[in-house]
């Protein structure tokens, strides 16, 4: 088995789990903004404008996305119903040579009735609030998120061993061990059917009862594996400071043997070692 974690060292390690929102690309969006409105504002509204902003300016598919409030899936579907295809990163590249077309698809989904509705608004509390809602519940859709963005991170590691060692894995399956016995688990590597490790993934930003659900998912894996089966538990996020209880009840489990180790993603190469050591029989 390896080297212990206490509870204090795994706190000193936890921290927020970024949702990432603000790339290098959302800080061109942001300051395409104000070009765009001002663009629109000196000019008159109609589909030749829309055409002009869209071979001009990178961001403006970005920006009418905005007004229309849809997603970028939901650009893409549209757009590719008229013959342009490719996911919304495609379709933006493609702009200056299909301004025409991307702009009838715009104008069809209502992109110029939109803008000169927000423009005759006389916007109210109620309204800021409104928005502040959707934006927050947006902010609570990205947490639920931020477990996924753990479980991507574990399995680049495990597609890197792959590569380097030949390891065979499988994803979000029951494992059944020799007993019989069967629980889901995140990662079992070789196999559902052989289960050498196994590794369950918790990512938690808030507080809920998913947060409680963890110990459930936990014991239903040391119920089920066989004794000499790897138990790997990866996990971060600031909610666990609020439910130390848990955490608590997590870190015992470790001390007893049952979780070989406690990984977050600042020790996940650590993880990839000791999987390594482990599959060459180190």
């Amino acid at each position: 088995m390896s080297d212990q974690i206490t509870l204090e060292e795994l706190l000193e390690q936890i921290e927020r789990i970024p949702a990432e929102w603000l790339n290098d690309i959302g800080r061109k969006v942001i300051d395409a903004i104000p070009k765009i409105i001002g663009r629109i504002n000196r000019s008159p509204l109609d589909q030749s404008t829309i055409t002009t902003l869209l071979e001009e300016e990178t961001y403006a598919l970005d920006v009418f996305r905005l007004f229309l409030d849809l997603s970028q899936d939901a650009i893409a579907n549209e757009i590719n119903a008229r013959g342009i295809r490719g996911d919304f990163a495609s379709i933006r590249s493609k702009c200056s040579r299909h301004a025409d077309e991307i702009a009838e698809a715009l104008v069809t989904l209502g992109l110029i009735d939109t803008i000169e509705a927000h423009r005759a608004r006389d916007w109210k509390l109620q309204d800021i609030l409104l928005e502040r809602y959707k934006h927050m519940r947006g902010h609570a859709i990205r947490g639920q998120r931020r477990g996924a963005a753990i479980e991507n991170a574990v399995e680049d590691i495990l597609k890197g061993l792959q590569h380097e060692i030949g390891i065979s894995y499988d994803s979000k399956a029951n494992f059944i061990s020799r007993s019989g016995e069967e629980a889901k688990a995140d990662f079992v590597i070789p196999s559902r059917f052989e289960p050498q490790i196994i590794i369950e993934v918790k990512g938690y930003e808030a507080t809920g009862s998913k947060l409680t659900d963890v110990l459930g998912d936990i014991l239903k894996i040391l119920k089920a594996k066989d004794p000499e089966t790897y138990f790997f538990l990866v996990t971060d996020g600031i909610g666990w400071y609020r439910r130390l209880s848990d955490l608590r009840h997590i870190v015992a489990y470790h001390h007893s043997g049952e979780i070989e180790m406690i990984y977050t993603r600042k020790t996940l190469l650590n993880l990839k070692d000791r999987i390594r050591q482990i599959i060459k029989g180190e």
